[in-house]
């Protein structure tokens, strides 16, 4: 073998072990299960007097193509559609909002290809009326929209943000982020409004949490933030790849990988209990009828004036 050959059989060996390590490992295989206490999530959610929520609706304010690996390691390189999406449950009171998403600006930033400017307007509107204001965690792509809410001092007051969730905020150097003067220290498990209760999840970031949500009809979800960004993720309970977790956007991934393999046990032994990824726009497409919720209708805005 020629000096030439060697080196691109070095290259080559190289590449694929890159591939593997970035793209493919999902990491420690003896991280333990982190455990989710369904009857706990059950009694929390009977705890407040009141209607539980009667539907849960989401949409999509902004895709890009992305290989499926990027954000669940091992699952290859065919492009999916990975989607900011807002969640509106809705309840007698005028509703909870969960990640209102981002602005135009910060998708271009982050280079989303497509951005929805009527489905912007819904989420605006729908935290105008909003009883309540959650989030997953604290990066752009999930309180950017809330940040720059044209009337933010009106809705300030309805968002939850505990103080961990505030310091990821504050690095977002919003000036609406300093107007943020209450925050509310969560239990692991806490009900905030009959059927919706916040489960503390540090990991992808420290001020992590799930949204656990029983419907008025039984229904239970649990909206999981980027700790699974795609289905794939509980259903395998695999992680964000490598080049992701620990290099593009680092997180704590074994916390991950723990939470994964609990939320995987979990829906294991309560099949019909829905579990909803943040970012994977495909499968919410495919599967919203299945699971009971659906994709709100969103108004065309109206052509300018010349």
């Amino acid at each position: 073998m020629g000096r030439f050959s060697k080196a691109v059989v070095v290259l080559l060996i190289l590449a694929g072990f890159a591939y593997y390590w970035l793209l493919v490992n999902a990491g420690p295989s003896g991280i333990p299960a982190r455990p989710f206490d369904i009857a706990a999530l059950r009694a929390a959610a009977d705890a407040k007097a009141g209607a539980k929520p009667t539907a849960i609706r989401f949409v999509t304010l902004a895709t890009r193509r992305i290989p499926s690996a990027t954000l669940a390691a091992g699952t290859g390189l065919r492009q999916i559609t990975s989607g900011v999406i807002a969640w509106h449950i809705d309840t007698p009171n005028g509703g909870i909002v969960v990640d209102p998403g981002l602005s135009p600006p910060d998708a271009k930033a982050m280079s989303f290809s497509h951005y929805n400017n009527a489905a912007m307007a819904l989420v605006d509107r729908w935290m105008d009326r909003a009883e309540l204001i959650l989030f997953t965690h604290s990066h752009i792509d999930h309180v950017g929209l809330f940040l720059d809410h044209p009337r933010f001092d009106s809705i300030v007051d309805k968002a939850i943000v505990t103080p961990k969730m505030l310091g990821g905020i504050s690095a977002l150097w919003r000036e609406n982020g300093s107007h943020i003067s209450k925050t509310r220290k969560l239990a692991p498990v806490e009900a905030v409004a009959p059927g919706v209760v916040i489960i503390q999840t540090p990991g992808h970031t420290p001020g992590s949490q799930m949204i656990y949500v029983q419907l008025a009809n039984g229904r239970e979800y649990i909206l999981t933030g980027d700790t699974a960004s795609l289905a794939p993720n509980f259903e395998r309970a695999t992680p964000r790849s490598r080049l992701v977790a620990d290099i593009l956007a680092p997180e704590d991934r074994p916390a991950v990988i723990g939470w994964l393999k609990g939320l995987k046990a979990l829906k294991e032994r309560n099949k019909s209990l829905v579990l909803l990824p943040s970012h994977d726009a495909d499968w919410l497409a495919t599967n919203a009828a299945a699971l009971h919720i659906s994709r709100a209708p969103v108004r065309p805005l109206p052509s300018p004036t010349k």
